[in-house]
């Protein structure tokens, strides 16, 4: 998620050194087009124009986002020869405006600096098969981690049930609402060959005895310390690092149900 003054100076660039024709090129290149509803209330042509291609766009959603970037970087190499352009306080603040929000800037590319969580990938994969929800709950899961741990142990949960439910839509299976995280994983466990009883070696009954270990722990840490029940009188608020743990594990877990589904339906085997 980019902050409001970070996309306002990205306008400020656009204004500086783009035209009505050049800026209309980069983002509807990017199938990125204005709405006839939309006034945009910025002073200057060119930056209510960008502002009301922008307004078209959610960019709590790594695929708007990204198109975004995308619109970003074709600008850059437009402009990469340009040493004013590059030697501008302008450009120079816009680039610290995006570490601040956690990206960087690297050979004409933004990158998630993603240091604190290990399973960035997971963007990646529900971003590449357009995998909506659990893009929404991974992203409210690090966006919560350190003001609202709580929420963010929630989200990491709705994740997991995220990714299984994908799953069986996509293959055809059904389930019930009514059906709890274990019940669900069952299904997708036995899809994909990950139940312990599937397989005959002793090393593997342990380790996909431990994935479904993570599963039912995942649901007691979110009953525990997530938002999504009422509390009693004794009740210890969780903290960012038991945001962070559950984050690590439920990503980590997300992208190996996910990758070993691709394989499977790449293949089309389950194994």
């Amino acid at each position: 998620m980019l902050n409001k003054h970070t996309v306002h100076t990205f306008y400020d660039l656009l204004s500086s050194y783009g035209t009505l024709a050049s800026i209309q090129k980069l983002f509807e290149c990017e199938d990125i087009f204005e709405t006839e509803l939309y006034e945009s209330t910025l002073s200057g042509q060119r930056r209510s124009l960008a502002d009301s291609y922008v307004s078209t766009l959610d960019l709590s959603k790594s695929n708007d986002l990204r198109k975004l970037f995308n619109v970003i970087e074709m600008f850059y190499l437009e402009n990469e020869e340009n040493d004013y352009f590059l030697n501008d306080s302008l450009w120079k603040q816009f680039l610290k405006l995006l570490e601040r929000d956690g990206y960087s800037f690297d050979n004409g590319k933004i990158k998630y600096e993603n240091t604190k969580f290990i399973p960035s990938e997971i963007e990646e994969i529900a971003g590449q098969y357009n995998i909506e929800h659990v893009e929404i709950d991974w992203q409210r899961a690090l966006n919560q981690a350190k003001t609202d741990p709580e929420d963010a142990i929630t989200a990491t949960r709705a994740m997991v049930e995220s990714t299984l439910k994908w799953i069986l839509d996509d293959t055809g299976e059904e389930y019930k609402d009514s059906e709890n995280l274990n019940q669900i994983y069952k299904k997708v466990a036995n899809l994909l060959k990950l139940s312990p009883d599937q397989h005959g070696e002793e090393m593997f009954k342990q380790i996909l005895g431990s994935i479904n270990g993570v599963v039912t722990g995942l649901g007691a840490l979110r009953n525990a310390y997530g938002d999504s029940h009422g509390k009693g009188k004794v009740y210890y608020k969780p903290s960012e690092r038991h945001a962070k743990f559950a984050i690590n594990l439920s990503g980590t877990l997300c992208i190996y149900l996910l990758e070993t589904y691709m394989a499977s339906r790449k293949s089309q085997v389950i194994i």
